[in-house]
């Protein structure tokens, strides 16, 4: 109602502006009854589902999710409700990925580790899907939660199973030309373990035929340039004079003397 006034101020008449909203209030009700049956579908999945507006910011979860996580539909809506279900070390990992997915409005996924009810993470790998309206607008986003633990937990121990075998072949083959088991040469291999990964100068000192390059080799295969070539010189094919130079370099103008 809105009313008329004369130039006194008074009001002289009422006029009142009706609006069909029949259809409007038809089409309303038809969505929510459409929301209410979406969410009894998806309440029966036993996968974890979270619908998100389209900033990402969650506005349902079905009864999986309720389930796992045992938190309330009232949490969902939370505004802290990613930082009590998930990781915050996966969160910070994949924020930014997150934020650029969603603006760009394509599907795209992560493995998350999501807190269970009772205290324990375990992987999931989750999927968001965005839904569009006719426009193509997105106007929510289906994230769906899959549970890999298991997956991710026997990957891992295959990879340290492959590493300790790695690790162990190398130990084995490192000393494969050494062949001997008293107290002195195995103080010996402990000496070249250690000095191996180091980027130190050695040198080995022994009689003719002690085995002094084989000890050279092992020091080159444990050392961080074992994908390197080994190169031996023999020291008796070069003059005394020229030892320094050919096994360091020489510096132009600079002399050496050797006696």
């Amino acid at each position: 109602m809105q009313p008329f006034r004369d130039e006194t101020g008074n009001i002289v008449r009422w006029y009142g502006l009706s609006t069909d909203i029949e259809v409007l209030k038809e089409t309303q009700e038809k969505l929510r009854q459409d929301e209410q049956e979406l969410r009894r579908i998806t309440d029966a999945i036993p996968q974890t589902i979270v619908v998100l507006d389209p900033s990402g910011a969650p506005l349902y979860a079905n009864q999986a999710t309720l389930d796992y996580t045992g938190l309330s539909a009232d949490d969902v809506l939370d505004s802290h409700f990613r930082e009590r279900i998930f990781h915050s070390e996966d969160l910070n990992r994949l924020r930014e990925q997150r934020s650029a997915s969603l603006e760009r409005g394509l599907p795209f996924e992560a493995e998350m580790r999501t807190l269970r009810k009772d205290g324990q993470y375990r992987w999931f790998l989750v999927r968001y899907n965005p839904f569009r309206n006719e426009q193509g607008d997105v106007i929510r986003w289906y994230a769906t939660g899959t549970d890999i633990d298991d997956r991710v937990k026997a990957k891992n121990q295959t990879r340290n199973e492959n590493l300790a075998l790695r690790e162990q072949i190398d130990r084995d083959s490192m000393f494969e030309d050494i062949v001997g088991s008293s107290e002195s040469l195995r103080k010996v291999l402990r000496q070249v373990a250690k000095i191996a990964p180091s980027d130190s100068t050695v040198l080995v000192l022994g009689e003719t035929g002690t085995g002094k390059e084989l000890i050279a080799r092992a020091i080159h295969k444990r050392s961080r340039r074992a994908e390197s070539a080994f190169i031996a010189v023999n020291r008796a094919a070069i003059p005394g004079s020229l030892i320094t130079s050919e096994l360091f370099g020489h510096e132009k103008g600079a002399s050496h003397r050797f006696h």
